[in-house]
């Protein structure tokens, strides 16, 4: 699972910021995330088990406690995916690009006929004999 789809979840993002300042047994990252978020312990060891399986959180076992923490290089993963996008922001087509866009062109009339409304197809059409038909156009 890819990094941003782990801390997509705010549960995760706020266990994993938990984590981030030390290890934590499920009952203590249980009663923390109870503040803002209404879950129970069994949604807790679930977003664990999600964070686990993504070789994103530890688990030390001591006695009947499973103390839960950071991976060594979790931080580091979540920053190589911040420089990924980085670099596909960077190299992206079209920069450098105006940043205020220029005024829209002025809108025509339905299927581009503008002001030929009432004219016959006679009157629009240029005649050979004619050298500036760009006068039609004009309207």
């Amino acid at each position: 699972m890819h990094e941003f789809e782990l801390l997509a979840d705010p549960t995760r993002r706020r266990i994993v910021e938990l984590l981030a300042h030390q290890e934590l047994p499920v009952t203590v990252i249980a009663t923390r995330l109870g503040d803002e978020f209404p879950v129970s312990r069994s949604a807790v060891s679930h977003h664990l088990r999600v964070l686990r399986d993504a070789d994103f959180v530890e688990v030390d076992q001591s006695g009947n406690e499973r103390r839960y923490r950071l991976a060594w290089n979790a931080m580091d993963r979540v920053d190589a995916a911040v420089e990924a996008l980085w670099l596909i922001w960077e190299e992206r087509v079209g920069w450098p690009y105006a940043v205020v866009p220029d005024a829209p062109p002025p809108r025509l009339h339905r299927a581009g006929r503008r002001g030929l409304r009432g004219r016959t197809r006679a009157d629009v059409e240029p005649r050979a004999d004619e050298g500036n038909w760009w006068r039609f156009m004009s309207d």
